[in-house]
């Protein structure tokens, strides 16, 4: 390990396994979402596991077994054992370390923990981070840990008088790895895991950090009616309206972050309300510019990468986003294509054209279509077969939740694409 890198403790360690272990038996039992869902209610399982049971999302103990089958047991089945450790491995780069043999030995929660203490001990320990795939194949992108804990170094400078942290975002996610888990260890703050971050949020205090993204945050804006003094935020994974955190601060919130980066790069740079700039992070530096004007900043070990986002520079390593390169947007901290999704649609028996788009602040958060029907089509029955492809085929967030049907796309009078 390197001397300037602070350890994981065993407490961090288990709530980022925990989360990554959730999400993937979410996954491989058909319930995508359900272990990452925040909102939805916790049921666990009275008695014992079945193929219906889903384990508790409050904090496993040591002695869950993964394939036991009594109550406080994850009730694995054989392949699902088999999924759980595959992406443990992964992850965790346990192959490398040494330690895969050894998870396939471990029974119990508690020993996949210490498995997976070992790897993140080492020197040069890594951690892979998938993206959302929402976009195409997901990528998993490798990080060291020595890497990650220099900007856990920054970010404890910028958070220095947080002493606890509300966690609204996943732990084994590259952000709420840094936030939920590199962060508290240097801050020493303790953490309100995601299971009980609504319930406890009547025990806000000065010196508490919440973490969250656009979403969450539109959520907590109606929640709640004022803050305690001294409660501070912090939002990444896609672009926070400026008049949410506006009406945000002036519900008394002591002040709110952006953080600006990518599963690829970790975070790049910070803005804190109101400032319009971001500032690159320390260990980021501003390259050469790219092919047709994509730029590019490089870590201190002169690895470059290319920003997705279009940027207009200002002085001392400040910037603003003007928009995207590839026309991603972001629904609910996913990247997604619109235009992905319309080809999609264009696939589809009786879908002559279509065209996706993301809804405007009014009408919702999520994605719409507009779809041209082929002759000799009924709208009601398209509208049914499209309903029910839309649910089956695609992932939450490429799922358009308002479909209009018409005999051709939208157009002005010049012939330019229009809203609808």
């Amino acid at each position: 390990m390197s001397a300037l890198r602070k350890p994981l403790s065993r407490g961090a360690v288990a709530r980022v396994l925990q989360s990554l272990m959730l999400a993937e038996l979410a996954t491989a039992r058909g319930r995508r979402g359900a272990g990452t869902d925040l909102s939805a209610p916790d049921r666990p399982g009275s008695g014992p596991a079945s193929p219906h049971h889903f384990p508790s999302r409050e904090p496993w103990g040591d002695d869950a077994r993964v394939a036991g089958r009594s109550p406080g047991d994850l009730g694995c089945d054989s392949l699902e054992l088999l999924w759980l450790t595959s992406a443990t491995s992964e992850m965790f780069n346990l192959y490398e370390a040494g330690e895969h043999d050894a998870l396939l030995r471990a029974e119990r929660f508690g020993e996949w923990i210490d498995v997976v203490g070992r790897a993140v001990a080492r020197s040069d320990a890594r951690v892979r981070f998938a993206t959302s795939g929402s976009t195409g194949k997901p990528k998993r992108c490798a990080h060291s840990l020595d890497d990650l804990d220099t900007e856990a170094r920054y970010l404890a400078e910028v958070f220095a008088d947080r002493s606890r942290v509300f966690a609204f975002v996943p732990a084994h996610h590259i952000y709420g790895f840094i936030f939920t888990a590199l962060l508290p260890e240097r801050l020493t703050a303790a953490v309100v895991e995601p299971s009980r971050a609504v319930q406890e949020l009547s025990t806000l205090r000065r010196k508490d950090l919440i973490v969250g993204f656009p979403e969450r945050w539109m959520w907590l804006e109606r929640t709640i009616g004022g803050w305690p003094d001294g409660v501070a935020g912090v939002t990444s994974t896609a672009p926070c309206p400026r008049d949410l955190i506006g009406m945000l601060v002036e519900q008394g919130l002591a002040g709110m972050t952006e953080v600006y980066g990518s599963s690829e790069t970790a975070g790049v740079a910070t803005r804190t309300w109101p400032d319009a700039h971001y500032r690159l992070m320390p260990h980021w530096t501003f390259a050469d510019k790219g092919d047709a004007g994509i730029a590019r900043i490089a870590d201190a070990a002169g690895r470059c990468f290319e920003l997705s986002d279009v940027v207009e520079h200002a002085a001392d390593g400040c910037f603003t986003i003007t928009g995207r390169h590839d026309g991603i947007v972001q629904v609910g901290g996913v990247n997604v294509s619109p235009g992905s999704v319309a080809a999609a649609l264009r696939e589809r028996p009786g879908v002559k054209d279509a065209a996706v788009r993301l809804m405007r602040p009014d009408e919702g958060l999520r994605l719409k279509a507009f779809i041209v029907v082929q002759h000799g089509w009924r709208e009601h029955d398209l509208r049914l077969d499209l309903d029910s492809w839309i649910e089956r085929a695609l992932e939450p967030a490429a799922r358009p939740r308002a479909l209009t049907f018409g005999q051709q796309l939208p157009t002005n009078e010049m012939g330019k694409a229009v809203d609808w």
